[in-house]
């Protein structure tokens, strides 16, 4: 089965060059690399064109993670789906763990895995504090760890563009009420970095109310099924 990870960058200069080494060099190597830089400003471009033809790098104007993973989707070729942030790191033994189970069980369309949080190293002492996890170990369905079979995602449908922060909580409300069949490795899969760029975490108010939107859609889609 052929891999096409998908990694959608913005003004992502400080780490995208470990989360894309983080992907190359998994025990499975992926088939294909593609990371779509979204309108950055910064050096995102010419950290990526240094990696040569390990990697595709698309670039579009500004429109949001969501329009550049759908940007990538357009462009991959692969069997199978993996998704990192360019800010996160995924573990050497990902793609071996995961491919490992779909391929034990054709009925699976989905593996997830564990995803272990981190304070970036660089981060001053006197601000650590305040992104310090609550839970060191996510044991959710998040799209950092998500493998998922090509024709199921297309069944299920890209990812939801007006969510620029949320898309992948209705992506996964969607998958769950259309029948996604999903399993989980029991192993860290991946690595999730909390810096001070995080929005999710730094701005809370807003992103409940993103959150909010989100499961409202996937509420209304369901009532809407006959």
């Amino acid at each position: 089965m052929r891999v096409s990870v998908l990694i959608a960058a913005y003004n992502g200069e400080a780490y995208i060059a470990e989360a894309v080494d983080s992907v190359l060099g998994q025990s499975h190597a992926p088939d294909e690399v593609i990371v779509v830089d979204d309108g950055s400003t910064d050096r995102t471009r010419a950290i990526l064109e240094g990696f040569g033809g390990r990697v595709v790098c698309l670039s579009q104007p500004n429109r949001g993670q969501a329009a550049a993973l759908n940007r990538a989707l357009a462009t991959a070729t692969g069997d199978l789906l993996g998704f990192c942030d360019a800010d996160d790191l995924w573990t050497p033994r990902k793609l071996e763990l995961q491919m490992s189970l779909l391929e034990t069980s054709g009925e699976i369309e989905a593996v997830f895995g564990r995803v272990r949080q981190f304070v970036s190293p660089e981060i001053p002492a006197e601000q650590r504090e305040r992104l310090r996890p609550a839970i060191d170990i996510l044991h959710g369905e998040l799209k950092l760890c998500m493998l998922v079979r090509r024709p199921a995602f297309d069944r299920l449908g890209p990812f939801e563009e007006s969510l620029p922060a949320t898309f992948f909580i209705e992506w996964l409300g969607r998958a769950k009420q259309l029948g996604l069949r999903d399993a989980a490795v029991d192993d860290i899969v991946a690595l999730r970095r909390l810096h001070l760029s995080n929005g999710g975490r730094l701005n809370t108010k807003s992103q409940d109310l993103n959150t909010l939107l989100a499961l409202r859609q996937v509420i209304s889609r369901r009532r809407l099924q006959p």
